[in-house]
């Protein structure tokens, strides 16, 4: 059995009898949005390639991807035009530059000279020392990494939104640890799963809880529905990532090394799994996938967190229908591109 297949028939019908809108739908709009959105940054496009299977076209997709995200957050609380772009920006940049930590880290071995970057001082609490010779993405992630963090101090420096951006700068740290903690970390039977997992999400999820709350907190940061509404929102939709993301990649993090929701479930159901990594088979792990129904215990219970944060009171029967279709479409683009 093809584990790709399977487990994308279960998602998307997991969701579509929850009553959320096909993909099918919402394709054409989705691309558009993210490709050819009318974005407060456009110049991502111009910017030169940072590897050889990298370049601007590529980052511009990746920042649009943000924006489009910090789009559906923005329709969800009802903000105005104007805000909703100043947002969907932020959202934008924060993307991009988590998408370049994350890639450099995994794919170009930096996850040593990254953390040492000017604009990740502040997490570190120590003065750089590296004096290295940037590399084109390290030197992109430093200026994109530096600008999502100083709005946030801006924002501090409002005495109605210190509290939130405080709370905000907390989180990018805890991200910023996960990170570099899951780079290094290796399948092993004697690692603390518990530890895993919470790294797991805070590195897949958590980043959509930010960009919702940091949208909310813009928006007022003292309405605690609103506030409410954010941080359930981005959770929710923070898992639906972290889960299509994980099982795309799963054979890829699985000969890499590298933990994974589902290689996390396994070893929870059997410890032994990883005692001898070079060992394990594609089809021993789905066997007990299979047989421990983790693929339709996983989608039932993320999907149905998802209606449950946005099937709210103040949230009108239409936007849900509108943005859950874009959300629909974007979870599709990324499992299969």
């Amino acid at each position: 059995m093809d584990w790709y297949s399977h487990f994308q028939k279960i998602f998307f019908d997991t969701w579509q009898r929850a009553g959320l809108p096909h993909h099918q739908d919402f394709i054409k709009e989705y691309i558009d949005t993210r490709e050819h959105g009318d974005f407060k940054n456009n110049g991502f496009r111009n910017t030169p390639a940072i590897s050889a299977s990298v370049d601007g076209n590529q980052l511009h997709s990746v920042y649009g991807f943000g924006v489009t995200t910090g789009k559906i957050f923005a329709e969800l609380l009802g903000l105005s035009a104007a805000l909703t772009q100043e947002t969907s920006d932020w959202c934008g940049r924060f993307n991009l530059g988590i998408s370049l930590f994350d890639y450099i880290s995994d794919e170009m071995d930096g996850t040593d000279s990254v953390t040492s970057l000017k604009a990740f001082q502040p997490f570190t609490k120590t003065a750089s020392s590296d004096i290295h010779l940037l590399t084109p993405a390290e030197e992109l992630l430093n200026t994109i990494a530096g600008s999502v963090l100083n709005d946030l101090r801006n924002a501090a420096a409002n005495k109605e939104v210190h509290h939130r951006a405080g709370t905000l700068f907390k989180a990018m740290k805890q991200m910023f640890e996960a990170e570099n903690f899951i780079s290094k970390a290796e399948l092993s039977a004697a690692a603390d799963l518990r530890k895993i997992k919470k790294a797991l999400y805070l590195k897949s999820a958590e980043p959509f809880r930010v960009m919702a709350e940091y949208t909310a907190c813009m928006a007022d940061a003292n309405d605690p529905i609103l506030k409410k509404n954010a941080r359930t929102a981005g959770k929710a939709l923070g898992y639906c990532y972290w889960l299509i993301d994980d099982a795309k990649d799963v054979w890829i993090d699985l000969k890499t090394g590298r933990w994974n929701l589902f290689l996390a479930l396994a070893a929870a159901d059997k410890p032994s799994i990883f005692e001898k990594t070079n060992q394990v088979t594609e089809s021993e792990l789905m066997n007990i996938w299979q047989q421990s129904g983790h693929p339709e215990k996983v989608s039932g219970r993320i999907i149905k967190r998802l209606v449950n944060a946005i099937r709210k009171p103040e949230i009108p029967e239409a936007t849900e229908h509108y943005t859950m279709g874009l959300v629909s479409a974007s979870l599709w683009q990324w499992y299969n591109y």
